[in-house]
């Protein structure tokens, strides 16, 4: 039993190191090239329809996580899918045009932060609103990686989150010292191929920290970096990208103030 436990950690650890170490494409948008949203479904039977701005995307082998602007909710928001690979599958382009209409409000979290969820196979898909006038964080996120829907955003963010390996560390350290402990004991009896055993499992307990402690710091390192970008890009953005809507919408109202408005029909004479 203690051998499969062994084995699947080990596996979901070469998963993650994968996805970690996978090398990123990351692109910056400017915002008067109005970049749609690769993948996400806009109704534009809208009147006075304005389609969501890309600020950002950042591509790798297992999916894509892109920054993108709501001009009709006035907020940020992002947009993760992942992508048909060795660990995922994900849904083809007619099931995401099917499911993007069905999108649920189901994670509301007090009254600042919206998700929207859409119904794809495997979770493939994840739209995440951050209503408050805050910098993205890693905070602004984590209300949402204890669901069991979200597993688009970790796949394509497998840096977020290090409570998993912090506390994998500390049952490293527990065994560790009960080794050390051991080891001590042997040495004080003579036993000399209990400390060859010993020794042996120290070397491969010390090879499972230093994994543990690779993952831990890159993930730190690769969430300070994302977040970092993402915010850098939107700020230098975000004043020209007000002016332009604050314009476009006091256009809206011009035109529909200029547009003569005919009398009711049992009025006429």
């Amino acid at each position: 039993m203690r051998s499969q436990l062994l084995a699947r950690q080990q596996k979901e650890r070469r998963e993650l190191t994968m996805r970690l170490t996978s090398p990123s494409h990351i692109t910056g948008s400017r915002f008067t090239e109005h970049q749609k949203i690769e993948g996400y479904h806009e109704d534009r039977s809208v009147r006075g329809f304005l389609g969501c701005d890309r600020l950002l995307k950042s591509e790798n082998l297992y999916g894509m996580i892109q920054l993108g602007y709501d001009p009709k909710r006035q907020q940020s928001f992002l947009f993760a899918t992942i992508k048909t690979s060795i660990f995922d599958t994900a849904a083809s382009r007619e099931q995401h045009e099917i499911n993007d209409r069905a999108k649920m409000s189901e994670m509301k979290i007090g009254n600042q932060n919206r998700a929207y969820v859409s119904r794809r196979r495997k979770n493939s898909a994840m739209l995440l609103y951050k209503a408050e006038n805050k910098p993205w964080s890693e905070s602004s996120v984590a209300p949402y990686l204890t669901r069991a829907n979200t597993g688009a955003l970790r796949k394509v963010l497998p840096f977020l989150g290090v409570d998993t390996e912090l506390a994998e560390r500390g049952q490293l350290l527990l065994r560790a010292r009960s080794l050390m402990e051991q080891s001590r004991q042997a040495f004080l009896t003579g036993r000399t191929q209990d400390q060859r055993a010993i020794r042996a499992r120290q070397l491969s307990l010390l090879r499972e920290q230093e994994q543990v402690g690779s993952l831990i710091w890159r993930k730190q390192q690769q969430t300070r970096l994302f977040f970092r970008k993402a915010n850098m890009v939107f700020d230098l953005q975000k004043a020209a990208m007000f002016q332009y809507y604050r314009g476009q919408a006091d256009s809206g109202r011009r035109q529909e103030e200029s547009v003569p408005v005919e009398p009711p029909q049992d009025e006429v004479r």
